[in-house]
């Protein structure tokens, strides 16, 4: 069965406020020196890619484990369920695949169709989808399809849907056909579930109420004045021809309902039961429920009995089914889990694709990015094996790039700490004075390697032994991206103060600004000399020469830039990072734009050129990492950019000082940003209401 609206949307929030802490978290651990340890390496996991693109560039998309959400026994023996912008497999034994597709956005709930498909609900862009066994991705829109979010299968052969954003419930045949019915009474419906009646019953949220609506279209509901029904969540039909749900209220509201179809409702509360989340009927006829409160597993007899037994986490459970195996099987964050009727737990953790940031191609002819969200190093190879590495003083782990000495090197803003990660998973953490917020990393033409120190305004050096050092000079202001240049310096963009900085190899720093840098993130040398970076808070591409003189590339197909590269090709390639979408951008040297969607392509960040002549990138939105070809034949919107130049008078002059006040911050980090900040919550994802403040992915 499926979870309901408000566990599934309390989890979303608690994931926002995770990342949000994490991110802001720049203090360096006291003290220096170097910690070793062999980090342990998750199982790897293959994760079948499907491809499709829009136009140009042949996209596949990689999925992680992202957010499980509802949960269903699949008709080929297998357990499915919803995982953000894809469709998750888990067999019996473990094992994973996942689906992407055109239509698949912020999916909510799965059930099991009538015609040997799967059906979902994807919430964020309006549509019921439909998949089968073998993946085939279907996608149905119509008027009326408002935030979808229940979906169960009705005892008339068709799919019945609850429309959280207009209050209404909706009918589709499993040949796309749709009707909605509409309801004074209907408010915020959530769960819905076929009950033994013949008809259909779900949860009213907004109302504190249980729905029931004929096949035919006639409603009716029931409330209970002594709060025996507070935001009701879940919904299932018990063993005993009843209708069980889940009460998401607070505190004591908390608790686990039961309605019969002639409308009397009992509810049972217990220390066990903590914001419910999940419920279905149990193969020992009790029922089972998820509670995202407190991370148990719970059990209630029909009489109303309740035993708890813990999951495979603290908190964050979600929907909950009885498999095919005769256990019950649930959605966690990042893992799948499984309980057999004796309360015995097993975990199944997915491909481990967690908040991945930066993105690197390393020695061993895989890509190499960074886990923020769960504290991890990930590998995949250019077949999609997932390996993920954890180590001490891995903390919200941002930049990575491939050192000299054979191994990756990374930037742990959340620890104040400088990784260093063979290709083999050992991971060695530098900490010093001279690390503080570090952020962007580059192999520099000394042999060491080159970071910004986002938290206390320096240019940090390290060499492969670990030995630390740090350079401050005017001008460098919240410096984010670096870089190697062709000049022999290294190149780093200053989000603080809108300029470009440069800094020899003996710390010489040299800053330059002009119009038309505006919230600079991303920087890479290009193959024609000069340096590219992106200017996020603007939508433009940047190229700047050595010597300083600065050219600004603008059309709408930018979209808040985050990082860029040289590609295989000869041109630039970048990621747009708009919130709950995106698209990868290429620009050519003489400034010829352009832009390829697909679908899967997700608030992408990090960028690189791959060892296989494609281009990987790191989707923050949904979990997943991307590839695309260079292959652009035919392109999708082809256009050469408004360009802007600055004068070399202008563009090169030194900064003395620096006339631009910086914008207040908490924890190192500036407020005074655009948007919404992933991971969203999928409150806002799904309602539209007002977004958190957005920070740059830099």
């Amino acid at each position: 069965m499926g979870i309901g609206w408000r566990g599934f949307r309390r989890f979303g929030q608690a994931v926002a406020v995770a990342a949000a802490m994490a991110l802001l978290c720049a203090a360096g651990l006291p003290g220096g020196g170097a910690r070793q340890a062999a980090g342990p390496a998750r199982a790897p996991v293959i994760t079948p890619a499907f491809a499709s693109a829009s136009g140009a560039g042949h996209v596949r998309i990689f999925p992680g484990l992202y957010i499980a959400g509802g949960i269903t026994a699949g008709p080929d023996g297998a357990l499915w369920f919803t995982n953000g912008d894809s469709i998750g497999r888990i067999t019996t034994t473990g094992r994973f695949a996942a689906y992407t597709g055109a239509g698949i956005s912020s999916a909510a709930d799965i059930t099991a169709g009538p015609d040997g498909a799967l059906w979902f609900t994807s919430t964020f862009n309006d549509r019921i989808g439909r998949i089968t066994t073998t993946g085939k991705v279907t996608s149905y829109t119509g008027p009326g399809i408002n935030r979808p979010a229940g979906i169960t299968a009705g005892p008339d052969g068709a799919l019945w849907f609850t429309n959280s954003g207009s209050n209404s419930i909706g009918r589709i045949t499993t040949t796309g056909k749709i009707i909605i019915y509409s309801n004074s009474g209907i408010s915020f419906p959530s769960a819905i579930t076929a009950g033994p009646d013949g008809a259909l019953w779900f949860t009213n949220t907004g109302s504190n109420s249980i729905g029931r609506i004929t096949t035919t279209g006639k409603v009716a509901f029931y409330s209970s004045p002594n709060g025996s029904i507070d935001q009701p969540s879940a919904i299932t039909a018990g063993p005993d021809g009843a209708l069980w749900f889940t009460n998401d209220g607070v505190g004591a509201g908390a608790s686990i309902g039961r309605i019969t179809t002639t409308g009397t409702v009992t509810s049972y509360t217990g220390t066990g039961v903590s914001d419910p989340s999940g419920i279905t009927a149990g193969p020992d006829g009790a029922l089972w429920f998820t509670n995202y409160g407190n991370g148990l597993i719970g059990r209630i007899t029909t009489s109303g009995k309740i035993t708890s037994f813990p999951g495979t986490g603290p908190r964050g459970l979600q929907g909950i089914t009885a498999g095919p195996d005769g256990a019950l099987w649930f959605a966690n964050y990042g893992s799948i889990g499984r309980i057999t009727t004796a309360g015995a737990v097993t975990s199944y953790p997915g491909p481990d694709i967690r908040g991945p940031g930066g993105i690197t191609a390393g020695p061993d002819g895989a890509l190499w990015f960074t886990n923020f969200l769960d504290n991890t190093i990930g590998r995949i190879t250019t077949t999609g094996k997932v390996t993920s590495y954890t180590g001490p003083s891995v903390s919200g782990p941002g930049g990575i790039t491939a050192g000299p000495d054979g191994a990756l090197w990374f930037t742990s803003p959340g620890s104040g700490s400088i990784g260093r990660i063979t290709t083999t998973g050992k991971v060695t953490s530098y900490t010093g004075t001279g690390i503080n917020g570090p952020n962007g990393i580059t192999s520099g033409p000394d042999g060491a390697l080159w970071f910004t120190n986002y938290g206390n305004n320096t240019i940090g050096r390290i060499t492969t032994s670990g030995k630390v050092t740090s350079y401050t000079g005017t001008g460098i202001r919240r410096p984010a991206q670096i870089t190697a240049g062709p000049d022999g310096a290294l190149w780093f963009t200053n989000y603080g103060n809108n300029t470009i900085g440069r800094i020899t190899t003996r710390g010489k720093v040299t800053s330059y600004t002009g119009i038309g840098i505006n919230g600079p993130g991303g920087i890479t040398a290009g193959p024609d000399g000069a340096l590219w970076f992106t200017n996020f808070q603007d939508g433009s591409i940047g190229r700047i020469t050595t010597t300083g003189k600065i050219t600004i590339y603008h059309h709408t197909g930018i979209n808040a830039p985050a990082r860029i590269t040289a590609g295989p090709d000869g041109a630039l390639w970048f990621t747009n990072d708009t919130n709950n979408s995106g698209s990868i951008g290429r620009i050519t040297t003489t400034g010829n734009v352009t832009i390829y969607t697909a679908p899967g392509i997700n608030a992408p960040v990090g960028i690189t050129a791959g060892p296989d002549g494609t281009l990987w990138f790191a989707n923050s939105g949904n979990n997943s990492i991307g590839r695309i070809t260079t292959i652009v034949t035919p392109p999708t919107r082809s256009f050469t950019a408004a360009r802007r130049f600055l004068s070399s008078a202008l563009a090169a002059r030194r900064l003395s000082s620096l006339a631009q006040p910086l914008p207040k911050s908490v924890g190192g980090v500036p407020t005074t940003t655009y948007g919404a900040r992933r991971p969203p919550s999928l409150q806002s994802r799904q309602h539209q209401q007002a977004q958190q403040p957005r920070q740059p992915a830099l």
